[in-house]
């Protein structure tokens, strides 16, 4: 795995600067390769293409995508097997689990290509936002660490669980922040504006980083600003999937860019100004290719801006336009936000979720299901849910034909009835 890091990451520091010619050529490159490894070894895909009349050897490329229909996340979940290459196990598997912003439990395989791949491109696009190997960095996200917080010398990374959000972990890892002093902090926007109101709450002082990047979420503009105000910093935005499809990162020139080298992009069903739904094609994953995968966000394309200052051939987005949700407040004073969703990722049987607070010691999981839901479903999504939630809370679990929605339409993964509204 580390020589494959190694030579994708050396891969990645050259293909950035490529002509777009050059760019071109080696998507269709790939294209061809990943169409004709799935023709032969994906039972999913040997029958797609012979039903939809696709001869992989004629297979031409980016020319050639529009023939093939997209695929959902409802047909990864229910014909996952099917998906799966007759020699993935050739590929260094390992099982990967999400439930995406949506709240729909997937199990996908990523073989060492695709792993190596990812983490070479988005070490890549840390790069962007000013991080470099050494620098003094603060995370927070999920860890599942028994202590709040959790210091990594290798990597001079100060660790803190976002499970563990409340005000008196807030208030121990702002005294660490000060005499750590972090360069860079990456984390959930929820999770590092949580922090910062905490701070301010206080009268306590936020140590300024060089950068910052956030993941995970949707970021605003509104969001950035208030980051931006908050830790007096510039803020980065970062945006992938557990699938392997898709790459959006911004460049020091503040461009969000389609990483191009990483993954095939496409913007379908586009309306009024330009917005459309994101599909992609993961270039690497051959033990479980994903091809016109569905991710169900939206972005806008920036179509007057050819190219970037910064000398990059990747198309610019405007805005990325991710499901919102509201967060969590749990007895104990803790805060959750669009993490809660990894709390259904090993719930089979479960077609989409969304957890609805309508006090502060109770909670409505609302599912809507399939025939293969069942005990075991429901015990390990209650097991992963106690992970976060805690023992304090009371919590019901309702079969439902449709979610809830809120007054506008919009159908949220948190919904809460408490006042605890994010945007």
């Amino acid at each position: 795995m580390i020589r494959n890091l190694i030579r994708q990451y050396l891969f990645y520091q050259r293909s950035q600067w490529w002509s777009l010619e050059r760019l071109q050529a080696y998507r269709d490159e790939q294209l061809r390769r990943i169409m004709r490894h799935a023709a032969e070894h994906v039972p999913y895909y040997r029958e797609l293409f012979k039903n939809i009349g696709l001869d992989p050897l004629r297979f031409r490329g980016r020319e050639d995508m529009h023939r093939i229909p997209l695929l959902d996340k409802e047909t990864v979940r229910t014909r996952q097997q099917e998906l799966i290459a007759d020699n993935a196990w050739n590929f260094g598997i390992a099982w990967e689990s999400t439930s995406g912003s949506t709240g729909t439990p997937l199990q996908i395989i990523v073989d060492r290509g695709a792993r190596a791949n990812k983490l070479a491109a988005l070490l890549r696009s840390y790069q962007w936002a000013g991080y470099r190997f050494g620098k003094r960095t603060f995370s927070l996200q999920s860890y599942y660490l028994e202590d709040d917080f959790k210091y990594k010398r290798l990597f001079r990374t100060l660790r803190f669980d976002s499970n563990h959000l409340k005000k008196e972990s807030a208030l121990r890892v702002l005294g660490l922040l000060e005499k750590f002093k972090p360069q860079f902090v990456m984390g959930f926007p929820f999770d590092l504006l949580m922090l910062s109101r905490f701070a301010a709450e206080a009268g306590r002082e936020l140590s300024v980083p060089d950068s910052m990047i956030t993941y995970g979420e949707t970021l605003s503009s509104h969001k950035k600003q208030s980051l931006e105000s908050a830790y007096r910093c510039r803020v980065f935005d970062y945006y992938s999937q557990h699938e392997c499809v898709s790459m959006i990162a911004e460049c020091e020139r503040h461009s969000l860019h389609l990483v191009d080298d990483f993954a095939y992009h496409e913007v379908v069903n586009e309306q009024d100004g330009g917005r459309g739904e994101l599909l992609g094609t993961g270039l690497y994953n051959y033990a479980m290719p994903l091809i016109r995968y569905c991710t169900r966000d939206d972005i806008v394309l920036n179509r007057t801006m050819k190219f970037c200052p910064c000398g990059r051939p990747f198309p610019i987005v405007e805005e990325i336009i991710g499901k919102q949700c509201d967060y969590i407040e749990t007895p104990d004073g803790r805060l959750l936000g669009a993490v809660m969703s990894h709390s259904m990722d090993q719930a089979r049987g479960v077609k989409i979720s969304q957890c609805v607070q309508d006090a502060r010691d109770h909670i409505c999981i609302n599912l809507v299901v399939d025939d293969s839901y069942n005990e075991d479903s429901q015990q390990a999504m209650e097991t992963d849910l106690r992970k976060r939630l805690g023992h304090e809370m009371t919590i019901d679990i309702r079969i439902v034909p449709q979610l809830e929605k809120r007054p506008g339409g919009k159908t949220p993964f948190i919904l809460s009835k408490i006042g605890h509204h994010y945007a």
